[in-house]
């Protein structure tokens, strides 16, 4: 059933790729994009009717309207840019086509770059005015600089930029000056670029070629000289703290020669909390994760790659993402402390300070009886000197009265809906009795596998109650994906995948990113918006090799407290859990291997309702399906023609007879509710040709059964009495 959103995402993802094949240049004026839309999905107008009909919500807005207002989720991730009424696709954009081909995640991914903006929207408001400041100045700012500065993410900056070229927008620059700041450029962008920097008298002739533009070095401002001109000293400093959603960090210090916890000495009497380096910290000139990165490769050359890493995010959490106000907890055995952040970071010769007021040093939490179990599994886990646990802020101020005065998100837990009348209609069910045990079963475990023999509608059933669960939000909040022999961990979760460098980087160059894969960002969203349902739907999923698929996760799909280190370390040192609003709905064909075959560990870590023609609630399906349709077509639904469901039921009685002991073979109602079955003269002979005869041979193969002798459509026909009408192929019954 399509929905308001999977309209919209549809829509969107297909102007984006007309624009890309038709107008990558100058754009195209929505008038005539929309028109190319319609012809290219014909469907979209009567999907989008439907859709708003079905939809709880009132919606009077014409569709082209809602469409373009819902096209501000593309400009501000950057990869659409709108002006004098054109619509033009940017170089991010072609990239994330790329790398998102599926409509409803490519539109999904534009939504989340859009609540990044809007979640901090003053913040980028104020890059947006610095940057205002900037023309005439003779100077250009360093994008990753200005964002640190701002305490925004760079890459979101660059979009907002990019999708809204606001004044000074062009003067945001990669560390070399060069223009999109390592992202992708189409050619009317660099030559948009190009004119702009030329009118600023910025451009650098010498340093720039056709497929690069780059700004003057000499003219780069720094950011202390980007912030005084603009008259700022920094959103990030001034944002008040209560207006500010407060984060909460684990922090670990020991003495290096005594072993003992530094809570227990200097951080108590000194009100503090401190990060050694053992080398010349970074200053405040790193403001991002890339700046710190530099910073520890200069002071580290000799370290571990893997262990630079950890020393980077470490210092980058306590120096720049680390807030004036945020809560900190520290444990000395099973005492736990918590404090909050009460000014900026300072350097000594081989550290780090921040002041802390301590708010329970004399009565210190216990770890094991008063943290939530997933909050002490984070502590208990995690092998980082500091790391982020925001998620539990607010239990934990709780466990101290001081509540923050506001969250960043509702913090749950999500709840999972009924099953609805409406729901079974839809899937041609009788009632909601199955569809509430399924919805029971999740509530008690998370995952759930439905099995059965071809066509029982174990995929349909799945999706359709996945969009259920999830409400208002499944165009972004369910993802679909199948197993096969080839699909791997890498592809499941993450892993590293190659990529040429781009824009900023060396021409050829060779990049290995590492690529998250549907679990990684479904479980990530989830984590962010404990307060909704998000639902991950396996098709297949006894076909592909499960042990080497889930890995260390198969741990988690018991252990949903739990934490583990991930394969290559992304977890930040803190651990990985699969939250409790994420749900796993898997389908399997027991035709292809029998639930008995299925590994051990994995069955202990699912349920599994089977789906069989023979019981509910799949035995009816086809009937309700039947009478539905007549219904629709204004006839007499008790007077449906029955030879479908005749036809169905005796080959399944076939069957059963010749293999009374398997039932992981029969054939589902499926097959005979698609429009091949009833196209008109001849359909049916078609389906049986094509679907059912192939089908059965493949199972009798071996056996010396003679399968058009047992199971062809005349033989059948004539064993049923079931004879032919003129101008249909399923006419009524002798009988």
């Amino acid at each position: 059933m399509p929905t308001v959103t999977t309209v919209v995402a549809r829509a969107l993802y297909t102007a984006s790729a007309i624009l890309r094949e038709e107008a990558p240049q100058d754009g195209m004026e929505f008038r005539d994009l929309w028109s190319r839309v319609l012809t290219r999905e014909p469907r979209l107008k009567g999907d989008w009717d439907q859709a708003v009909d079905e939809s709880p919500y009132e919606n009077n807005t014409p569709m082209h309207q809602y469409i373009g207002r819902s096209a501000t989720n593309l400009v501000k991730a950057g990869w659409l840019f709108r002006g004098n009424r054109r619509w033009q696709i940017t170089g991010y954009g072609v990239r994330a086509l790329d790398d998102y081909p599926d409509a409803v995640d490519f539109y999904g991914q534009a939504v989340r770059r859009y609540r990044a903006w809007s979640n901090r929207k003053p913040n980028y408001a104020e890059a947006l005015e610095i940057l205002a400041k900037l023309p005439d100045s003779g100077g250009w700012a360093q994008l990753e600089e200005l964002a640190g500065a701002c305490g925004v993410d760079d890459d979101i900056l660059a979009g907002v930029l990019r999708g809204g070229r606001e004044a000074g927008w062009y003067l945001a620059l990669g560390s070399d000056g060069a223009a999109g700041a390592g992202h992708p450029l189409l050619s009317a962008e660099l030559d948009t670029w190009r004119g702009l920097l030329a009118s600023e008298g910025l451009l650098d002739e010498g340093r720039s070629s056709a497929d690069i533009v780059r700004a003057l070095p000499q003219a780069l401002l720094s950011v202390d000289e980007v912030l005084a001109l603009a008259g700022s000293g920094g959103l990030a400093d001034e944002t008040p703290e209560d207006e500010r959603p407060r984060q909460l960090w684990i922090i670990r210090g020991t003495d290096p020669s005594t072993g003992v916890p530094l809570i227990r000495g200097p951080w108590r009497k000194n009100a503090t909390v401190t990060l050694a380096t053992g080398f010349q910290p970074p200053t405040l000139g790193a403001r991002d994760l890339a700046g710190v990165r530099r910073a520890v490769d200069a002071a580290l050359p000799a370290t571990a790659p893997a262990r630079r890493e950890t020393v980077t995010r470490e210092l980058d959490a306590f120096l720049n993402r680390m807030r004036e106000g945020d809560i900190v907890l520290s444990t000395d055995g099973y005492h736990t402390y918590v404090g909050v952040v009460r000014g900026p970071v300072t350097h000594s010769a081989e550290q780090l300070d921040r002041p802390v007021e301590w708010r329970n040093l004399n009565r210190p939490l216990d770890f094991f009886k008063d943290l939530p179990s997933g909050l002490a599994a984070v502590v208990e886990d995690s092998d980082s000197a500091v790391f982020e646990a925001t998620e539990y802020a607010e239990t934990v101020l709780a466990l101290i009265g001081d509540m923050p005065s506001t969250a960043a998100v509702p913090q749950g837990p999500a709840v999972l809906p009924d099953a609805t009348e409406e729901l079974a209609a839809k899937l041609n069910l009788p009632d909601t009795v199955w569809l509430r045990d399924c919805v029971e079963l999740l509530r008690a475990s998370p995952q759930v596998i439905f099995h059965g023999p071809p066509g029982t509608g174990k995929t349909y059933i799945a999706l359709a109650l996945a969009r259920h669960l999830a409400g208002a939000s499944s165009a972004t909040n369910v993802r679909l994906v199948q197993f096969h022999p080839a699909y791997a961990y890498e592809d499941f979760f993450e892993g590293i995948r190659p990529r040429l460098g781009g824009q900023g980087e060396k021409d050829g160059d060779l990049r290995y990113d590492l690529h998250r894969g549907p679990l990684r960002r479904l479980a990530d969203e989830a984590e962010r918006r404990p307060a909704e349902v998000f639902v991950l739907v396996i098709d297949e999923i006894n076909r592909g090799h499960l042990a080497k698929i889930f890995g260390e996760l198969y741990f988690l799909l018991e252990y949903r407290d739990e934490r583990v280190h991930l394969l290559y370390g992304a977890d930040d040192g803190r651990g990985f859990r699969l939250p409790p609003n994420l749900y796993i709905l898997g389908t399997m064909n027991t035709v292809d291997r029998s639930v008995a075959y299925m590994d051990a560990a994995m069955r202990r870590r699912f349920s599994f309702l089977e789906l069989h023609p023979g019981v509910a609630p799949v035995d009816g399906v086809l009937e309700a399906w039947l009478r539905k349709r007549a219904e629709e077509r204004g006839e007499d639904p008790a007077a449906y023609d029955d030879s479908y469901v005749r036809l169905f039921q005796e080959v399944n009685r076939l069957l059963a007879e010749t293999s009374p002991g398997d039932r992981s073979f029969r054939v589902g109602p499926s097959y005979f509710m698609q429009d091949l079955a009833h196209a008109g003269d001849g359909a049916l002979d078609r389906l049986w040709r094509t679907q059912i005869i192939p089908l059965l041979t493949e199972h009798h193969w071996g056996d010396g059964t003679d399968v058009e002798a047992v199971y062809g459509l005349d033989v059948l026909r004539a064993r049923l009495g079931i004879r032919l009408s003129s101008g249909d192929d399923t006419g009524s019954s002798d009988s």
